[in-house]
């Protein structure tokens, strides 16, 4: 049943009395494109016109949005916001100016307040739109989206934990794709959402564009590539790219022997003040970056090294500052690429079940 549903099929606010009373936090953005002809109203990182200052304007409403957000939305709880503040980037291109704007907003209650900071930059983007009509109606807003939040049980730190299943190979040693392969009565990359969606707050494939089209796996949710199919750098640096300010939790689909006990030593020895937490090879000691829990600065680090054209995960973080700990086993990170591999771990794996 939907939460906003009842038994009689009628709507409801949810009840969050059983909650815990905790900070929560969550940061929204929205980009606006304005034409060429904004770029000579630009002064500093301000947009100054007969109507006034732009941003200023739009940081002002969106604020009092954000306060008034209960009001919006009929659902949601009204909250006491404990902070909101705007961040605003002009950004001049050769043919149009575009604008980022980002909404973080805190509280302290039992319930988020993703609502209030979407709705914040929402207004503050209308209003942006409404300080430059008058010079040209054609603005574009778009990517509106929630970029992070945290506070509620599924956070690390002070970042939510999402999750990411690689799977954008092409599997070319073993013959077939490795995220259908069935050890555990599904396939592979479906058990790995499924494992992954307990401890994180959202969970993606990361995939190839339609890759799994037709499959078992069509259904989950999927952040294509963004960048050349150039091995698992590719998926880690798009979900780096997408959601900037989040832990990301990230999982090959060629590991057979991951479990929620191979999880935990990942989720209790977490520091924020790495790039990345990860089991180290038991025999190389190299980091596995496969099985790791990556911060969001890894995203400076990744992109660096793209640049310069590294293109292994395993040497970025050689050459980056990780906590790397201990496997639980010798096959804790132990990875499969042939159809022998396969059936030795298919034959382990069920060897252990019994």
């Amino acid at each position: 049943m939907f939460s906003h549903i009842n038994e009689n099929q009628q709507p409801q606010m949810v009840d969050i009395s059983d909650k815990d009373v905790s900070d929560r936090r969550a940061v929204a953005a929205a980009l606006i494109e304005l034409p060429p002809v904004f770029l000579a109203y630009q002064q500093e990182n301000e947009l100054c016109l007969k109507k006034g200052a732009v941003l200023q304007t739009a940081i002002i409403a969106g604020t009092m949005a954000v306060k008034r957000t209960a009001e919006a939305i009929p659902f949601c709880h009204p909250l006491p916001i404990t902070a909101c503040q705007f961040r605003c980037e002009l950004l001049p291109l050769a043919d149009k100016l575009q604008i980022r704007l980002e909404c973080e907003v805190k509280t302290r209650d039992r319930t988020g307040v993703e609502m209030e900071s979407l709705h914040g930059v929402t207004v503050a983007a209308l209003t942006v739109y409404d300080m430059c009509k008058a010079l040209s109606s054609n603005i574009v807003i778009r990517d509106i989206r929630l970029l992070a939040k945290s506070g509620g049980k599924k956070t690390l730190g002070q970042y939510p934990l999402y999750g990411l299943v690689l799977t954008g190979g092409k599997s070319e040693r073993m013959g077939r794709d490795k995220a259908l392969l069935n050890y555990y009565g599904q396939p592979h990359a479906q058990y790995l959402y499924h494992l992954l969606s307990q401890y994180c707050e959202q969970v993606f494939l990361s995939a190839r564009s339609q890759q799994w089209q037709g499959t078992p796996l069509a259904d989950l949710p999927t952040l294509g590539d963004t960048l050349p199919s150039e091995g698992p750098i590719s998926g880690i640096l798009t979900a780096l790219r997408t959601y900037p300010q989040v832990n990301w939790l990230v999982v090959a689909c060629d590991l057979p022997y991951l479990k929620a006990e191979t999880l935990f030593p990942l989720l209790q020895q977490y520091r924020e003040d790495v790039v990345a937490t990860c089991y180290h090879h038991p025999q190389e000691r190299f980091p596995e970056p496969l099985c790791a829990i990556y911060t969001p600065q890894a995203l400076g680090v990744f992109e660096a090294a793209y640049a310069a054209g590294e293109r292994c995960p395993v040497k970025v973080l050689q050459q980056a500052v990780c906590h790397c700990i201990a496997p639980c086993h010798p096959t804790t990170t132990a990875n499969i690429n042939t159809p022998e591999d396969y059936t030795h771990a298919l034959h382990d794996v069920r060897a252990r079940q019994s």
